[in-house]
């Protein structure tokens, strides 16, 4: 699948039918108003982000995509956030604070309203969590079901309006880090229906077209920082679409640059450019629970026949840096004392003839949801050959590759966003993780996960999930083969744009951007 270019027009200045001619057949058709670069009188902010097609949603629950999170976090509040490391801080929470053995949390809430003009209580939390961890209503899991396992509905109950103490099957002492995961913003106490969503957050929501636009006005009674805008838009829109609505001020912020943008944006004396390094995890996964990947020493093959440092310069031309298979540098409880994989086809040959699989043959799924995705994997076919491997590349549509992913291919790609590393864990690696895009079921590290869990000692803690990247890292189905800066852009005339690292506190916050 490729993108068209939307051509800009010799006046500098794109119309509307103009433009959208132009991006006919790109991801995520752009729903612009009006032309003018200038901001508009309502101080509206328009952001754009990478679409998803029709799988984009509003519900916290089940929304996992950059775009749909770009959405939620202005009109949904969660108890924690992450900030830069992937370490928790309070939103909706004060404190929080476990009892001697770990099987109970007390957490206080602070006074804020939803934007109906009813207060947050400690119903709303208990509710949330019987959503999360309660039977499933509808088609997409509740992502966070795994992660919140441990906490026990039946047992959780409110103090008082501000006061919740949460239960747990199994004790833990690093809940908080769990409670500011993806799929843990609090709902309203009895919501079911998310067409026309009602939140704590500093925007309330007016009206979201999925695969184009959502639209949300300012809170003025947010509990923190009333915005400083009076209109936010999020639009859908493919790569060539964000880079030429911006340069023709038909869009003031624009998310996940690639490198060409980036050279091209660099360019124009109205727009900078911020990057956020190691923010993009590029990887291949394996399918553990069939052939031919079911066999360690097949999965130990592929780690040594990707040559990463080729791939980062041909497909990502250079913007990124090798990765060494372990998730999350630079984020809390990473290991980095573990020696990098080298490429070396000689020692990959050698591993499989161990593992019978010399004429090892396999489907790699792949779509262009990322720049350099389809080029990496036909580079990879031709790396995997040097070693008598045949590689079958499949190309998928964008739109449903994420959810196609999880069951499709033998192998497939993908990219991250930083993540708590103990989240990383339980949604996508525990034998019951709903984004489980390596089918990995090991009991030794199902058991580490929980001991994790059990210890109050963040050191001890540490050394565990330490452990758990160890078994990965031999044996696992995760090549984590690149990091990449995360490029945004904005134009001239606006201050406080932001440009932490994805699914950060600090990342798609539009609250204290303003005018200048």
């Amino acid at each position: 699948m490729t993108h068209a270019a939307a051509v800009i027009p010799a006046a500098g200045v794109v119309t509307r039918r103009r433009f959208l001619g132009a991006a006919a057949g790109l991801s995520g058709a752009i729903a612009l108003g009006a032309c003018a670069p200038a901001a508009p009188a309502r101080s509206t902010f328009t952001a754009l982000y990478e679409g998803a097609g029709s799988t984009e949603s509003i519900d916290p629950g089940v929304a996992t995509m950059f775009v749909d999170e770009a959405r939620i976090k202005h009109v949904y509040d969660g108890l924690f956030e992450p900030d830069s490391t992937m370490t928790p801080v309070p939103r909706l929470a004060t404190s929080a604070e476990p009892n001697a053995d770990g099987t109970r949390w007390r957490i206080t809430l602070r006074e804020a309203r939803w934007h109906d003009g009813s207060p947050l209580t400690a119903e709303d939390v208990l509710f949330t969590f019987a959503r999360i961890l309660g039977r499933q209503a509808g088609p997409s899991p509740y992502i966070a079901a795994s992660t919140l396992s441990q906490i026990d509905t039946g047992g959780c109950r409110a103090i008082d309006r501000r006061t919740v103490e949460i239960a747990l099957a199994t004790p833990s002492f690093d809940l908080s880090t769990l409670l500011a995961s993806y799929g843990t913003r609090i709902v309203k106490n009895g919501t079911t229906d998310f067409s026309h969503p009602i939140g704590t957050g500093a925007f309330r929501f007016e009206t979201f077209r999925p695969g184009r636009e959502f639209v949300a006005a300012r809170f003025d009674d947010h509990w923190g920082e009333p915005p400083r805008i009076e209109e936010l838009r999020v639009l859908s829109a493919g790569s060539d679409a964000r880079v030429a609505a911006l340069r023709a001020g038909q869009a003031d912020f624009a998310d996940n640059l690639s490198p060409g943008a980036v050279r091209t944006l660099n360019d124009a004396a109205d727009i900078t450019v911020d990057a956020a390094p190691n923010s993009g995890i590029l990887y291949f996964a394996m399918k553990t629970d069939r052939a031919p990947f079911a066999h360690p020493d097949v999965r130990r093959a592929l780690m040594h026949l990707v040559d990463r440092r080729q791939l980062v310069t041909v497909a990502l031309e250079g913007a990124g840096e090798v990765s060494d298979d372990v998730f999350g540098r630079g984020y809390r409880y990473y290991a980095d004392d573990l020696a990098p994989h080298r490429h070396d086809p000689g020692k990959a040959r050698d591993l499989l003839r161990r593992a019978g699989s010399s004429d090892l043959g396999f489907e790699l799924f792949v779509a262009p949801v990322a720049h350099g995705f389809v080029e990496a994997a036909h580079l990879f076919r031709e790396q995997a050959a040097e070693a008598g491997v045949t590689v079958r590349v499949v190309v998928g549509s964008k739109d449903t590759y994420y959810t196609e992913a999880l069951t499709r291919g033998d192998m497939t790609m993908g990219q991250s966003g930083p993540l708590p590393i103990p989240y990383h864990f339980g949604s996508r690696l525990l034998s019951n993780a709903p984004k489980s895009y390596t089918r990995w079921a090991d009991p030794e590290f199902d058991g580490l996960y929980h001991r994790a869990q059990l210890t109050r000692s963040d050191e001890r803690r540490a050394a565990l999930y330490h452990t758990m990247h160890e078994i990965l890292h031999d044996r696992g189905g995760f090549i984590f083969w690149a990091t990449t800066p995360w490029h945004t852009a904005h134009r001239a005339g606006w201050q406080g744009t932001p440009a932490g690292v994805p699914n950060s506190l600090d990342w798609a916050r539009f609250d204290g951007v303003a005018p200048v």
